[in-house]
């Protein structure tokens, strides 16, 4: 297996409720969320999508990049946007497996999916961890219909936990080590979005 048989999807659906606003086009270093999350995770898969219910938005800030809805309205979280892309590649597609990339966490490592490539034998679902806390959001998941029946299953009786659902499958933790900052840092706050800053002007600023 290669990065040409994984569709990437950056998951960009939340209400952003701590933040206030729209935290996808919140600024690090002159860019947004989503443009920094697009140039670390595109050159890692096949193709890039988006998953997002604000796409008219999304769509005049972004070039030739795909942007799909939930599948399941009402705002229940990323597992309903991993089910998406697991149902846009199932249908239209032939990649295999799916990368999720949370748009807040923009400093996520360069290696991410060859790390789950790794990995990945014997295995269905693939999620991050860092010092001791895993990261179930940054996750690779076996795109077939045995997975999205039992997704979709899962969520219409309620399920919204990811590390509840992932139980029901083959699941591997890989782990990650901090390289001075958290790789996964979460970009929730205003004050989350000034340290956000900081890091990348001491790791990242040319």
């Amino acid at each position: 297996m290669n990065k040409d048989k994984i569709l990437g999807m950056i998951l960009s659906g939340g209400l952003s409720r701590r933040m206030g606003s729209d935290k996808t086009f919140k600024k690090i270093s002159g860019e947004n969320l989503i443009q920094h999350t697009i140039k670390r995770s595109i050159k890692q898969v096949g193709r890039l999508i988006v998953n997002s219910n604000n796409s008219n938005k999304i769509s005049k800030n972004l070039d030739s990049i795909m942007i799909i809805n939930d599948c399941i309205p009402g705002n229940f979280g990323p597992l309903v946007g991993i089910l998406s892309g697991i149902k846009w590649a199932r249908h239209h597609s032939k990649y295999n497996w799916l990368v999720s990339f949370p748009v807040d966490s923009p400093f996520f490592p360069n290696n991410i999916v060859n790390r789950f490539i790794e990995e990945s034998e014997n295995y269905e679902i693939l999620m991050a961890e860092c010092s001791k806390r895993v990261h179930p959001v940054f996750s690779m998941w076996k795109v077939d219909v045995e997975m999205e029946n039992q997704l979709s299953i899962f969520l219409n009786a309620g399920g919204r936990k990811i590390d509840e659902f992932t139980k029901k499958f083959k699941t591997r933790v890989v782990k990650f080590e901090e390289f001075g900052y958290d790789p996964f840092f979460n970009v929730n706050t205003i004050e989350d979005l000034k340290l956000a800053n900081e890091i990348y002007d001491k790791y990242f600023k040319d």
